[in-house]
């Protein structure tokens, strides 16, 4: 959901504010006496609910789990860029014998390209990510949401990555 259907906590905190000052004034123009002694309890429970802050251990513990998300999707990104650029004995065989699909940015193989689209919108993703997860106003909903989101994007990372080495190898070097 866009921020800009979301109103914000300090914009919703004045909209509150601002609905109890005028219902105040109604009912005391209505009520008198009689009102002052309604809204003394209701007052004391608005000015509680307006001041009441998220759980913050509840904000941490999603904040985190996003991260952990966020650290298997960079999992998958570093294994397959230590694939394609690793001067290591193991890789170089990988990528030039075993697999070199992989390497090929024209491979026609749909597990293959299907991989290298999901590598590349997984990196611009953690980009956005990390500037979302530097606000500190997102509520528990929003939090909850980018948790699925992060964790749908680092399973489907992960299949892809795993088809396309399954992919490429049965491809063989001459493909």
């Amino acid at each position: 959901m866009p921020d800009r259907m979301i109103p914000s906590e300090s914009n919703r905190r004045l909209l509150i504010i601002l609905v109890l000052i005028i219902s105040t004034l109604v009912i005391l123009s209505a009520l008198r006496l009689q009102g002052l002694l309604l809204i003394l309890p209701i007052a004391a429970l608005a000015v509680l609910a307006v001041g009441k802050r998220p759980d913050t251990s509840e904000t941490t513990a999603l904040r985190s789990s996003i991260t952990l998300s966020a650290e298997d999707i960079q999992d998958v990104i570093d294994e397959f860029d230590a694939f394609s650029t690793s001067p290591a004995a193991e890789h170089m065989a990988d990528r030039t014998l075993s697999r070199p699909a992989l390497l090929d940015p024209d491979c026609a193989d749909p597990d293959v390209s299907a991989f290298r689209h999901e590598y590349a919108t997984a990196r611009r993703f953690l980009g956005r990510l990390d500037a979302r997860l530097v606000k500190n106003n997102l509520d528990v909903p929003q939090l909850e949401s980018l948790l699925h989101v992060t964790d749908a994007r680092a399973l489907a990372i992960r299949e892809a990555w795993l088809a396309a080495r399954q992919a490429a190898q049965r491809l063989g070097p001459d493909y």
